[in-house]
């Protein structure tokens, strides 16, 4: 039944049903209030298979939203769930935490559904404006002078990666910034709006302060770090992205556009290493030399979707819709360095919830953020590693394939440098400094960012100039007004940020560990496999960063002193690899 029709039935069914009474509404449920259940726990129990269920009904819409461009559902599927977030709940949930007699898992299951309750009530105020926002997207379509039909909105990201015209990327990036302007950045300052006064009714100060909760993360001391990295990569960033700039694009990094950006981590210039044909193939190899492959502990397949749908996000994205058993994939593969390692990065959030066998089921998805992120960006890290290059080479020359010279794997290492070097300076940095004054904060608490800044005056009361500012910092070259318009839609909802920024750190002690563990060349010993399944991904997200650092074997904190040596060693290991004979 198609959505529209799915739409029309409910509404219909809404306005000729007879209304019930508050009284009525309560006994619609057999267990809708605590003081009608004999004990708390039966209510708290009612509360979580409910939200399970709705969970799950969310995640198959949302994918068919994602991959198919189906009209966006969320919104309506909050109806007739209003008890799940109300203080009642928050408060008997709370209350069933505190028994002495629990259980950790228990214990630790309640603290994450909580939190997670909590943060749909600011989801619940934003769903409309979600759905609108989603819908707004999947039908917007921009016309383009060397373009015969109009293109999708959502095809623009990859057809400019793919367009070898600088003019053309320019031209197009222009019509995205019309829908930005027009159509999309308005409904996102509605949202603002809305999830700021939903934070404070659930008595949070402020959008933040429900953010750090949520993330579990103080923002001030990971803006610190992102600072610190910043400073400490200053030099050999911009040296590198000179260098991969001149070699891609042939333009100094100076000149530099943020359209450019996505054509230079697509390396054109090394693309016949990196056939669209081989992408699943070439995960295949890189997850069994390990132990690993795509089934999960359920006995079922990770479903992946790699088609082309013009309406489909292209960004690629994982799905757990009833983790380990029903896990999804969607990628929208165009061939490429990029999409190589974007398929990496999913495939170990993929592999990580096949293998989440932790029990309550809360433990399994509504957890940590930041380690699964990291998991991702591991697997992704085998394209910066010489000893994965050397193996995907003669993988190549297996399959009759061109066969990449030292010189060129040697590149191919140090974009993938850049792009890390790229990711912790907008994100532990950029963006952690632009969304603490997008949501309210004073300039102070941004202070440490502001030597950065060209004219940190000028920022402190524009929104539109301060990301330009700080994201000129982050790129090392200037952003000018029209790049600046992403200041509404380069925003991740609850400082999902903050997590990315932790994840890029972790990931790479992640990799030292292994390494340190296994042997420099780890990538055929299937031992790793079953150390990461037993010690890492069997837990779900029950693991915070710190506890993912300590099973590691490094001290319980995420290392961003770590992260910048590590910069620098993989260009060092990129210049060697060159020189090599």
């Amino acid at each position: 039944m198609r959505p529209a029709l799915v739409l029309a039935l409910l509404l219909a069914a809404c306005k000729s049903a007879p209304q019930p009474t508050l009284n009525e509404r309560a006994a619609l449920h057999p267990r809708s209030k605590v003081e009608e259940e004999k004990t708390n726990d039966a209510f708290v129990q009612a509360l979580r298979e409910e939200y399970q269920a709705l969970g799950r009904i969310q995640a198959v819409l949302r994918w068919y939203s994602g991959t198919q461009g189906e009209t966006s559902l969320t919104q309506l599927t909050y109806i007739g769930h209003d008890r799940l977030f109300r203080k009642t709940a928050l408060d008997a949930i709370a209350l069933a935490r505190q028994k002495p007699e629990l259980a950790a898992n228990e214990g630790q299951a309640l603290t994450f559904l909580r939190r997670s309750l909590t943060g749909e009530i600011v989801a619940l105020a934003t769903a409309k404006l979600d759905d609108e926002y989603e819908d707004a997207e999947a039908a917007a379509a921009v016309t383009l002078p060397w373009r015969e039909k109009p293109v999708a909105y959502r095809d623009l990201q990859n057809l400019i990666a793919q367009e070898p015209d600088a003019d053309h990327r320019q031209q197009a990036f222009a019509a995205m910034n019309t829908v930005r302007v027009a159509k999309l950045n308005p409904i996102l300052e509605r949202k603002e709006e809305a999830a700021q006064k939903a934070a404070r009714e659930t008595g949070y100060p402020d959008y933040v302060a429900l953010s750090e909760e949520l993330r579990q993360v103080k923002l001030e001391l990971l803006l610190a770090s992102g600072v610190a990295y910043v400073k400490a990569t200053d030099a050999i960033f911009r040296t590198t992205l000179d260098r991969v700039a001149r070699e891609e694009l042939n333009v100094p990094r100076e000149k530099l556009r943020v359209a450019d950006l996505g054509r230079l981590n697509k390396a054109p210039k090394l693309s016949q290493f990196f056939d669209k044909a081989l992408e699943l193939k070439v995960l295949e190899a890189f997850l069994s030399g390990i132990g690993l492959d795509l089934r999960t502990a359920a006995g079922t397949e990770v479903a992946i979707d790699d088609s082309l749908h013009p309406k489909k996000r292209p960004r690629a994205f994982v799905n757990p819709v009833d983790a380990p058993r029903d896990v999804r994939m969607s990628v929208k593969p165009t061939g490429g360095l990029d999409d190589y390692e974007t398929l990496f990065h999913e495939a170990g959030h993929a592999v990580h919830f096949a293998s989440s066998t932790v029990v309550p089921k809360e433990l399994v998805d509504l957890g940590y953020g930041a380690p699964t992120e990291a998991f991702g960006e591991f697997f992704r890290h085998a394209f910066s590693d010489p000893r994965w290059l050397v193996r995907y080479r003669a993988f190549l020359a297996a399959q009759g394939k061109p066969r990449p010279s030292d010189a060129e794997l040697a590149a191919v290492l140090r974009r993938l440098a850049l792009k890390e070097m790229m990711y912790l300076r907008r994100y532990a940095f950029a963006k952690i400094a632009y969304e603490l004054r997008l949501h309210g904060r004073p300039a102070a608490e941004i202070a440490p960012a502001a030597p950065l800044l060209s004219a940190p005056e000028k920022a402190s009361a524009d929104l539109r100039e301060l990301y330009r500012q700080l994201f000129s910092a982050a790129y090392t070259f200037e952003l000018n007004e029209q790049e600046a318009q992403l200041f509404r839609t380069d925003v991740d909802d609850t400082f999902y940020s903050a997590d990315y920024s932790r994840a890029f750190a972790l990931a790479g002690m992640m990799h030292d560990s292994i390494r340190k563990k296994f042997g420099e060349d780890w990538y055929a010993n299937k031992e790793v496999g079953k150390f990461l399944r037993a010690q890492l991904f069997s837990a779900g997200t029950s693991l915070s960063s710190e506890e993912v650092a300590a099973r590691l074997g490094f001290s319980a904190k995420v290392d961003f002193e770590a992260a910048a040596a590590r910069a620098r060693r993989l260009v060092s290991e990129a210049d060697a690899l060159e020189k090599a004979k």
